[in-house]
């Protein structure tokens, strides 16, 4: 027989036990002690309850927490003036430490175990909630504030909080091209709440924050023993917050939902797709369908990525049962296995991409550029696991763990094959998107370091389980000898380690926090009470106000069906305008003709009267905007207009449309002034 399927390495679906007293030694399969350290079995239909469940609990335990950090003065505890406090980093830290130290304590006094997941999956959540929602207690806006990337995401709730059906963030009457899952729940949650949805955004992601390594705390506790389970929910938190080269992984909650669970997926998919029997097969097979599913509402990389390990999962075990002698019938119910899934993806799936799919079918698209972007973080390969810090250590010992373990019989190399897979594909992933520089893109490879820190921090939790059991197996009988000594250090050493990253979360995400708070809101102001004439986010009341005016009193339409062409793309995520044009490419549609609407902009500012502007306007393969809001300068009145420079980095460039102020000079056009802005409506 293959080492892969000797009977010692089967294990059941609901997933190995922790080992403890009442574990045989030698790499014979581990035996539960009844009542302690056995792994709640019933397969994945219990797993899939447990999950809704602490999902569930984990959201209320977060809202409840967030709103109590929001109302009882915290926001006191965030300085940005020149004598700062730290006293909501102390508040933290003493809930980190109260956190971590509880957890270890009972995951090393196996008689206290009884009944606290559901304790543990609180604790997290309030802990978890707590390290965003103090630090952003004096701002409505999440991290990175209304800037660079969250410019777009914000939009995109705003559209969906405005607008329960499915549409593009920007254009209008196009499909969304951007998975819609989250947005549409966050849209949802600012919709009956009567949150403008810039506001929004911060309760949802902070919720999301903190329901991931929750679920991701049940999902282990059922595949590896609960006491790894809640240290893995915990490192999970750690890895969300992690200062990667990429920047903080919970900055793009949406994604974060999905990287964190991919090594959750690998693994149900390495044990569904081994020697189980047909019924449980197929619950595995759903339930990784509904991952990869629900992966591809959110954020389709990473369902891509996860797919590529189900099928390599599925083609590696249907490969050991054929040498093992297993015949044409273990394929096929593996191949069967692997399409339920395919299929369980897709229905979800198109629950998001239908509307897009159709309208490619039916009107053909252009190309899209949402992976043109290769900055130095992905071509270069991460190494988090190098750093000299306690977090990179505990990823370092994930690492030796899952070489150590993957080819030595017993349950743990049920878990260590396919999270080495995982970080064997996620290093190869970048090699694949340097190799698609070929068909000018990319694979967007620095995106992998989520999944590998994720991976790799659950690893390292493993392998210190592992530690554990080797030195109480003998390989010091002086320290083990003494029992509350070895507890005592073990616990230390697991506070370093996650301790550390945990509470220093201001630090290490201070600058997505200052922007945040100095990001100009749509009164014209910041978080710190800045309101600077000399910046252009001075004006944005006046200009949003300027804007409604005439959309109601000029266009006559309501601000959801109004077309701007706008020089300044923040005022998109204030209210639900449809934009002419997307301020850059590379979240375009790309049914819009990015580049033939930037062509149209600058063949309308070309125009040397009135009346020609306007036949142009009229002649316009796009909808004309409604409104015009213009920056004013000597020169004229301008909008930048972007440019695909890929694979350049930056990878756009600028050019400016000038429009003659004469050009609406016309009872055609209704013009307002609105500080360094022109806005103009035509009629």
């Amino acid at each position: 027989m293959s080492q892969l399927d000797r009977p010692a390495d089967r294990v059941e679906p609901g997933g190995p036990p922790d080992s403890g007293p009442g574990t045989r030694r030698g790499g014979a399969r581990p035996v539960p002690a009844p009542g302690r350290d056995a792994v709640v079995r019933g397969g994945f239909a219990r797993l899939t309850a447990a999950l809704a469940l602490a999902g569930v609990v984990s959201l209320a335990v977060s809202l409840a927490v967030h709103a109590a950090v929001r109302r009882t003065g915290l926001a006191q505890l965030t300085s940005f003036d020149a004598d700062p406090t730290y006293a909501g980093t102390a508040l933290l830290t003493a809930a980190v430490v109260l956190v971590v130290g509880a957890a270890l304590l009972v995951g090393v006094r196996s008689r206290w175990w009884a009944g606290t997941e559901a304790v543990a999956v609180v604790a997290v959540s309030a802990l978890s909630t707590a390290l965003l929602a103090v630090p952003l207690a004096g701002t409505r806006y999440y991290l990175g504030g209304n800037s660079v990337d969250q410019l777009f995401r914000t939009q995109f709730l705003g559209r969906l909080a405005d607008d329960w059906r499915l549409a593009d963030m920007n254009y209008a009457d196009l499909p969304s091209f951007y998975p819609s899952g989250w947005f549409w729940l966050a849209g949802r949650y600012a919709a009956l709440t009567g949150t403008p949805a810039w506001e929004a955004f911060q309760t949802a992601g902070i919720a999301t924050a903190a329901v991931v390594p929750c679920l991701a705390l049940v999902a282990w506790s059922r595949l590896t023993g609960p006491r790894r389970g809640v240290l893995a929910g915990l490192a999970t938190a750690a890895a969300g917050v992690y200062p990667a080269q990429a920047g903080p992984f919970v900055d793009e909650p949406y994604s974060w939902c999905l990287a964190a669970f991919v090594p959750v997926a690998a693994v149900v998919a390495w044990r569904g797709f081994g020697d189980v029997t047909p019924r449980q097969r197929l619950a595995a097979a759903v339930a990784v369908g509904v991952v990869l599913g629900l992966g591809a509402m959110t954020y389709t990389l990473y369902a891509g990525f996860a797919a590529l390990l189900v099928a390599l999962a599925c083609a590696v075990r249907s490969a050991a049962a054929w040498r093992v002698g297993q015949g044409p019938a273990a394929l096929r119910g593996r191949v069967a296995a692997l399409v339920v899934a395919a299929l369980v993806s897709a229905v979800l799936a198109l629950l998001v991409w239908a509307p897009y799919v159709v309208a490619v079918v039916t009107g053909g698209g252009g190309r899209a550029a949402a992976q043109h972007f290769l900055p130095l973080i992905s071509a270069q390969l991460p190494t988090p696991m190098f750093n000299p810090t306690p977090w990179g250590a505990l990823l370092l010992l994930g690492c030796l763990w899952l070489v150590w373990s993957v080819r030595r019989p017993g349950p743990d190399a049920d878990t260590a094959r396919p999270l080495l897979g995982v970080v064997v594909l996620a290093y190869a992933w970048y090699l694949l998107s340097t190799a698609a520089l070929a068909a000018r893109t990319t694979l967007l490879g620095f995106r992998m370091e989520a999944v590998l820190v994720a991976t790799t921090a659950v690893a390292g939790v493993m392998g210190g389980a592992a530690l554990w059991r080797w030195l109480r197996a003998g390989a010091l009988p002086a320290l083990v000898a003494r029992r509350r000594e070895a507890q005592a250090l073990l616990v230390l050493g697991g506070a370093a380690v996650l301790v550390v990253p945990l509470q220093s979360t201001p630090q290490s995400l201070s600058s997505p926090i200052t922007t945040a708070y100095r990001d100009y809101t749509p009164e014209g102001s910041n978080a710190l009470g800045e309101s600077d004439p000399e910046l252009e986010d001075a004006w944005n009341d006046e200009v949003l106000a300027a804007v409604d005016a005439l959309g109601a009193d000029v266009v006559g339409v309501s601000p959801d069906q109004l077309v701007v062409l706008s020089a300044k793309y923040e005022l998109f995520s204030f209210r639900p305008w449809r934009g002419f044009q997307q301020v850059t490419p590379h979240y375009a549609n790309p049914l819009a003709d990015y580049d033939g609407r930037r062509e149209q902009v600058l063949a309308w500012a070309a125009s040397t009267s009135p009346a020609e502007l306007l036949q142009r306007l009229d002649a316009s393969p796009f909808e004309a905007p409604d409104v015009f809001v213009l920056r004013t300068g000597e020169d004229g009145w301008s909008v930048d207009l972007a440019r695909d420079t890929f694979p350049a980095e930056p990878n756009v460039a600028w050019e400016r449309a000038v429009f003659d102020p004469a050009l609406f000079d016309d009872p055609a056009f209704e013009v307002r002034g609105a500080g360094p802005f022109a806005v103009v409506a035509r009629r």
